[in-house]
């Protein structure tokens, strides 16, 4: 029981840290110079972009307008994946806590988080390791 619980707190001190780089990097985006930097150069690599100047047509917006707008669409996209780790991390939080009292509804918790975290890879790693070890607990 000890090991599943420092695997967990282990894997919910990762996921922390990846949802503060999440939410420090989805407030900040309006300010990120070099962010906009490259939306504006995919704007300017834009096929239709590139049609409407060689047709000689002025383009209705100009670029730098274009990627401020853009960056305000992917502040609101980049608000599902941090909404979605937070999620997660409020699982393993419960899963953390069911450890003690209830080693099977903590593993199916945790399995659980494992499965919605799979593109962090190592976190699922230490859940599933985690519940593992809560299979041979007393209930």
């Amino acid at each position: 029981m000890k090991t599943s619980k420092t695997l967990t707190i282990i894997a919910l001190t990762l996921l922390l840290l990846v949802f503060i780089g999440s939410l420090i990097f989805t407030i900040t985006l309006p300010q990120n110079k070099s962010m906009e930097q490259a939306v504006t150069t995919f704007l300017e690599d834009d096929p239709k972009y590139q049609r409407q100047l060689e047709a000689g047509e002025a383009p209705s917006i100009s670029l730098t307008k274009m990627a401020a707008e853009t960056m305000s669409i992917l502040q609101i996209f980049f608000v599902i994946p941090t909404v979605y780790i937070a999620i997660i991390c409020l699982i393993i939080l419960v899963g953390f806590l069911l450890i003690a009292n209830k080693p099977d509804a903590a593993r199916f918790t945790l399995y659980s988080a494992a499965i919605l975290s799979l593109l962090t890879i190592i976190v699922p790693i230490l859940l599933f390791i985690a519940g593992g070890k809560l299979r041979n607990q007393p209930a």
